[in-house]
């Protein structure tokens, strides 16, 4: 899969990253390291449970588990899911974006390769769903409440006023 890559604190960060499922990748040229740890097809928050479940296993909503580490230390978990904006949860420094996804005996399946500087992640501060929708419980870590489930629309002008 390919992911992008973006830091809390040195907004210039950026990187992209093309991974397996449990095998180390650099992050940069820091000193972190991270590994995607679990695949999940079709991501969605059981809110009687607050456990991650898959609804089918059609990728339609994928999202990947990644564990980050700082001098073999684990630091953090999260989750970069295909077609939502990176986000970071309240102490995290780093956020994954998922862009594509290569499956052995399927065709790929890609998201909105776009630039971070769309404003796509959310901000440092800003609360976000641990489902990425709005309406379900938080608790997951990595993953903080209120996430939308698509990107709010621009606001429209106003109207002109006539004199």
């Amino acid at each position: 899969m390919t992911l992008y890559i973006r830091h809390r604190v040195f907004h210039e960060f950026e990187d992209k990253q093309r991974v397996k499922l449990n095998q180390d990748f650099p992050v940069g040229d820091t000193d972190f390291r991270a590994r995607v740890v679990q695949y999940v097809p079709d991501f969605m928050l059981d809110l009687k449970t607050h456990k991650i479940v898959s609804r089918t296993e059609h990728p339609n909503n994928p999202a990947f588990k990644i564990i980050i580490w700082q001098k073999d230390v684990p630091q953090d978990t999260t989750w970069a899911l295909l077609n939502m904006p990176p986000h970071f949860a309240r102490k995290s420094m780093l956020a994954f974006r998922a862009v594509q996804i290569d499956f052995v005996a399927a065709r790929p399946c890609s998201g909105h390769d776009q630039d971070f500087e769309d404003g796509g992640a959310a901000s440092p501060g800003e609360d976000v769903d641990a489902a990425g929708a709005p309406g379900h419980a938080a608790g997951t870590p990595g993953m903080p409440p209120g996430h939308p489930a698509v990107p709010p629309e621009k606001p429209a002008a106003p109207p002109e006023k006539k004199p």
